[in-house]
């Protein structure tokens, strides 16, 4: 199967046999596709379908009629000057506390970022201590404070 036959192939299958449902571009290039054997002859096979499709819907299907009762329910509901009250503006309270807590994760997680990028090359600037202990056995016992 060719290019061309795949296209129309799915340009039948999507939009069917009647062209006034085509794109306007499939319409203008249906003359191209009927010019090839295979495509004139799905394209027939399209439009037999179809039309047997609409007899079987005329014969079988009746016309539906709406009912009185259906009508006035339709009357009733498009009356002007009826409407439906509206429900107040409501926000839960967990809504509000888990957008605080998103907000504060997102400012730590950007406060914490910030470091990563800090220049540590200029000792003039940053002065790292390294003489401090964790020792807490002392504080513990109440011995040194």
């Amino acid at each position: 199967m060719t290019l061309a036959e795949q296209i129309f192939s799915a340009l039948l299958a999507r939009h069917g046999a009647d062209v006034s449902h085509w794109p306007l571009l499939a319409r203008l290039l249906l003359p191209i596709f009927l010019r090839i054997d295979s495509c004139v002859l799905r394209w027939q096979h399209a439009r037999r379908e179809e039309s047997e499709l609409a007899k079987w819907y005329q014969d079988i299907v009746p016309d539906l009629e709406p009912s009185t009762a259906l009508q006035a329910r339709l009357a009733t509901i498009a009356l002007p000057g009826k409407r439906l009250p509206r429900e107040p503006l409501f926000t839960p309270p967990w809504r509000l506390s888990f957008a605080a807590a998103m907000a504060s994760a997102l400012l730590g997680v950007l406060l914490g970022a910030s470091g990563y990028f800090a220049d540590y090359t200029d000792p003039d600037v940053y002065v790292f201590d390294a003489t401090a202990t964790y020792e807490v056995s002392h504080w513990i016992a109440g011995t040194e404070l």
